[in-house]
């Protein structure tokens, strides 16, 4: 049996993830083991989740996947090397994964890893650093230096920069001992806010409909997934809304003096500080993040600063690896495996984060991670208790 990662945000789990399980299946075997790394309540685009992190990674076993744990926060949100480089390192450190399986536009793991190895070619870093340091691309975001690097160095253009491939890539520099596997992404593109005529819709599309009309993702959703947003918005507990954290977040930045925190992750070279300026004339965190935005600075740094910021985040926090993950959601298939992984891995496996003990280095992710998820309460139709994080338990199928 073959063991298979995807790192995922399930935000929420739809019918194109359905698919790409079932493809796993079709190319390494029925009986494939799937391990999805799931981020926590908060997203790589630098957003809350719609739904809570425990109610997705059950809806993610329900639907085909055998075993849930969590990328923690800050690392969830990251930009996509550092999420990549930590979602890479756990399925690594479990020590029984065989694949890393990730969707992409290209859809060609020769291609993709052609790229990815000239990538991390000296001549490559090189001209990177250079034109970074350039004063002529100051303006110019991190993704957009990587093009123009790759054309002066190899001649051409690197795949189309959507955001699967841009993860594939990273995923594939980070890997060391796993097989790099990719489905070809189908229907919708990443970033279509909008539902299209096919069978999978983006999950940006989905999350749009659903703040409007629970009902309206039943055609694009499992049905178990469907009927778990139901129960939950029968409890008032989803779908949440960014809404309610506006004042939280204008309030702290209004409150606080400029001062050279460069230290804060994808807050330096000013932007701190321009976060702290615009929030007096911002009154809800769209407002912050379209008056704060350039060139430069990107809708999608703007909203992982403003975490980062919140929640006193550093670049060290977000360049240190994990040293545990949680627990969320497991079958029977996923539960045997667990009891491997126990005797294999690396990393501390939380089933109770409430009582369990880490490394000193794995505790200050954890009091970040136990920070959000506190704030993250507040999010919800009927706000939650930050004590109310301790009693949720992973979800195992009997």
């Amino acid at each position: 049996m073959k063991t298979v990662a995807i790192i995922s945000e399930y935000n929420p789990f739809h019918n194109g993830h359905r698919y790409q399980i079932d493809k796993i299946r079709e190319q390494l075997g029925a009986d494939t083991a799937i391990v999805a790394i799931m981020s926590g309540n908060y997203t790589q685009r630098g957003e809350i989740a719609i739904m809570d992190k425990w109610e997705r990674a059950k809806g993610a076993v329900l639907s085909g996947v055998n075993l849930v744990l969590e990328l923690p926060f800050p690392y969830s949100i990251s930009s996509a090397e550092f999420f990549a480089r930590a979602g890479v390192h756990i399925a690594s450190a479990l020590g029984v994964i065989d694949y890393l399986s990730f969707g992409s536009e290209l859809g060609d793991i020769q291609a993709l890893s052609a790229v990815a190895d000239n990538m991390l070619s000296n001549k490559f870093k090189d001209e990177l650093k250079r034109l970074s340091e350039s004063s002529e691309n100051e303006n110019l975001g991190y993704a957009r230096l990587n093009e123009l690097a790759y054309k002066n160095v190899f001649g051409v253009e690197p795949p189309e920069s959507s955001a699967n491939n841009i993860l594939a890539l990273e995923y594939i520099k980070a890997i060391r001992t796993l097989i790099p596997n990719t489905i070809k992404r189908e229907g919708a593109s990443y970033n279509d806010e909008d539902i299209i005529d096919s069978s999978f819709q983006s999950a940006s599309a989905i999350r749009k409909k659903l703040k409007s009309d629970i009902c309206s993702a039943k055609d694009f959703v499992p049905e178990i997934v469907y009927n778990t947003m139901i129960d939950e918005y029968k409890a008032k507990v989803f779908p949440t809304d960014p809404g309610k954290l506006d004042a939280p977040i204008i309030s702290y930045f209004r409150l606080i003096s400029e001062c050279n925190r460069n230290d804060i992750h994808d807050a330096s070279g000013g932007l701190y500080n321009r976060l702290i300026n615009k929030s007096y004339e911002a009154s809800d965190i769209p407002t912050l993040i379209d008056l704060s935005a350039t060139k430069k600075y990107t809708t999608a740094r703007i909203r992982r600063a403003i975490w980062y910021s919140y929640f006193g985040v550093t670049s060290s926090d977000v360049k240190t690896l994990p040293e545990y993950t949680q627990l969320l959601a497991m079958d029977k298939i996923g539960q045997a495996l667990l009891k491997k992984i126990k005797k294999t891995s690396t990393l501390t496996i939380l089933t109770k984060p409430s009582t369990e003990l880490i490394s000193v280095c794995g505790a200050r992710t954890k009091e970040l991670s136990d920070k959000a998820d506190f704030i993250f309460q507040l999010s919800k139709p009927e706000p939650l208790a930050a004590s109310s994080i301790y009693k949720r338990t992973p979800f195992v199928v009997k």
